[in-house]
C-alpha cells in the first residue's frame, strides 16, 4: 500500500511539473545602440502556478563582438491565466549565473555583477513567447526584446510566418497567436 501512494505522489509531481523550450530571436538595445541575434534559448518550466524562466548562454553582440554575460534566471514567478495565454511578472534583483557554453568559458560577466535589477514582462503559450526585460546597471540601460516559437530547434527558427525573414512581422505573426487571430 504504502508503494501505491508514493507512486501516485511520483505521478502527481511528475504531472505537475512541464517545460517548454523556445528557440528565440533577441533584440538588445544598449543605451539607444541595438543588435540583433538568433537562436537564443529560452526555456520555462511550470510547477503548480509558478514558473521558472531561464535564458542561457545571454550575450550581447555589437559591432562583430560578443560580450558574454551569462544565464538570467527568474524562479518562482506566479503566472496570470487570461485571454489565452500566460503572464508573468517580476521586478526585482536577480543574478546573472555563468553560462555553459565551453567557447565563453571563463569569460562569463554575469557572475561578476552581482544582483542586477531585473524589470520582467513575458507573455506565452506553448508555441509562442514573448519577453521585455529591462536591466538597469548605473547609467546603463539595457532593453532586451525576445519573441521566438516553441518546439526549438528542430522545426522553428524564428521565421514565424515563414516568409524567409526573422523580423518584426514574426512579431505581429507571434502576437496574433498569443491573442488567437
Amino acid at each position: 500500500m504504502k508503494r501505491i501512494f508514493v507512486f501516485l505522489a511520483a505521478v502527481s509531481c511528475m504531472m505537475a511539473l512541464s517545460a517548454t523550450n523556445y528557440m528565440c530571436h533577441i533584440k538588445v538595445n544598449v543605451n539607444g545602440s541595438a543588435s540583433e541575434q538568433d537562436q537564443v534559448l529560452v526555456e520555462v518550466n511550470e510547477n503548480n502556478g509558478a514558473y521558472d524562466l531561464s535564458m542561457k548562454n545571454f550575450c550581447l553582440e555589437a559591432e562583430g563582438m560578443s560580450l558574454p554575460v551569462g544565464t538570467i534566471t527568474a524562479t518562482g514567478v506566479k503566472g496570470v491565466d487570461e485571454f489565452g495565454y500566460t503572464t508573468v511578472k517580476i521586478n526585482a534583483p536577480i543574478a546573472i549565473a555563468a553560462g555553459d557554453d565551453p567557447n565563453y568559458e571563463g569569460q562569463w560577466i554575469g557572475p561578476m555583477l552581482g544582483e542586477v535589477p531585473v524589470d520582467l514582462t513575458a507573455r506565452f503559450i506553448d508555441t509562442a513567447l514573448s519577453a521585455n526585460i529591462d536591466i538597469a546597471l548605473g547609467d546603463m540601460i539595457i532593453e532586451v526584446s525576445v519573441f521566438g516559437v516553441a518546439p526549438a530547434p528542430e522545426t522553428l527558427k524564428g521565421d514565424v510566418n515563414e516568409d524567409g525573414n526573422v523580423n518584426i512581422s514574426d512579431v505581429n505573426s507571434v502576437i496574433g497567436i498569443i491573442l488567437g487571430n
